[in-house]
């Protein structure tokens, strides 16, 4: 009964998104406004303005929307010419992100975020409820963070055409469990995989010559093949997995502290080339 009670008050807690609850900061020459915060109550539809106190608003703040679980979709406005990274950080029933066809900076497709030419990803919402997403063949970057927390991804299909990976790009993605990385690639950047702990195995292509810190961190790889371009392991870059034979190859000069840590190893072969190893 407490906990029934618990859950019914949380829910008469919950408010509609409205513009009156958000917050907005006014620029030092005063010309426009930053949206920096909503409330983590705030539920449903929102629809940023264009402007706010006769101003236009044209920033949203990392980490503007932190936590705004209730959320299910937001419409960004033509006047809006950036968004900080994080900014839609725990959103985790977000289900679509909208921009109005009218911004020269963002667009959207399917109700992802992207720039304006669809060349990078910049968010996929975190509660969009789809087991596979394939990235367009237009995308040849994807941003820090972009599928962060995505609650419902199985499988994503990365094109040749992505060159780039940022940090954090998948980072806790509960359920990702296949990942086809693109044959373009030359990096794994820090924390890309982290506590992806459905990801078994991934096959890391030939391109790739470096894995930075914490790439795979928790996850619960059983397979790796490191490919024989790759030069640099970083930290804690495979802690916490599950691998039982490592082979090395030539091309690793050097491997960060605990780049392998906890894992169930019973074949290690550490190639010639490795000059460095962290303690």
């Amino acid at each position: 009964m407490r906990y029934l009670f618990i859950l019914i008050l949380c829910a008469a807690s919950l408010k509609a998104a409205s513009v009156n609850d958000l917050i907005f900061e006014l620029s030092d020459d005063g010309s426009h406004y930053t949206l920096t915060h909503c409330p983590t109550l705030a539920s449903g539809t929102l629809e940023i303005p264009s402007s706010y106190a006769g101003k236009p608003v044209t920033m949203i703040k990392e980490s503007a929307f932190n936590d705004c679980a209730y959320l299910r979709s937001i419409e960004i406005p033509a006047s809006v010419s950036s968004i900080g990274e994080l900014a839609f950080y725990g959103c985790t029933g977000l289900i679509e992100i909208s921009v109005l066809a009218e911004n020269s900076n963002y667009s959207s497709n399917n109700g992802v975020l992207f720039d304006k030419n669809q060349e990078t990803i910049i968010a996929y919402p975190a509660g969009k409820v789809a087991n596979s997403y394939v990235i367009p063949d237009s995308v040849n970057s994807i941003g820090n963070s972009a599928f962060i927390k995505s609650q419902y991804l199985l499988l994503a299909t990365i094109p040749d055409s992505v060159t780039s990976i940022g940090r954090r790009a998948f980072y806790d993605c509960a359920k990702l469990q296949y990942v086809n990385l693109s044959d373009s690639i030359t990096s794994i950047e820090s924390f890309t995989f982290y506590s992806c702990d459905k990801l078994l195995s991934i096959i890391i292509p030939d391109s790739v010559t470096s894995i930075g810190e914490s790439a795979f961190e928790d996850c619960n790889l059983e397979m790796l093949n490191i490919p024989d371009n790759v030069t640099s392991i970083g930290k804690s870059a495979f802690k916490d997995c599950n691998l039982e034979t490592l082979i090395i190859p030539d091309s690793v000069t050097s491997i960060g502290k605990r780049a392998f840590y906890s894992n169930r190893l019973k074949t290690i072969i550490i190639g010639s080339g490795v000059s460095l190893i962290g303690d």
